[in-house]
């Protein structure tokens, strides 16, 4: 989803993730196919109907941003 036109940032194109960081993505990225699983439609319930609380979801979403929020702060730039 995009909001507007993207504008190229310079950065450097090598990254250095430290193991907790590559940690936490990919926990992350198990966390969001799980989600995925969650509101798959269910039986006979119908293709609207998903079983989370919102503040379930709400929940969810948070810990998925503070996760991405230190995976982003444990990047480290690789100059040349």
């Amino acid at each position: 989803m995009r909001n507007g036109h993207r504008t190229p940032i310079n950065a450097p194109c090598n990254y250095l993730l430290p193991t907790t960081a590559l940690q936490a993505l990919t926990q992350t990225r198990d966390h969001l196919r799980l989600l995925a699983q969650l509101t798959e439609p269910q039986g006979d319930a119908g293709p609207d109907v998903v079983y989370l609380s919102a503040q379930a979801l709400a929940h969810c979403f948070d810990r998925l941003a503070d996760d991405l929020d230190r995976v982003v702060e444990a990047v480290d730039p690789v100059t040349p």
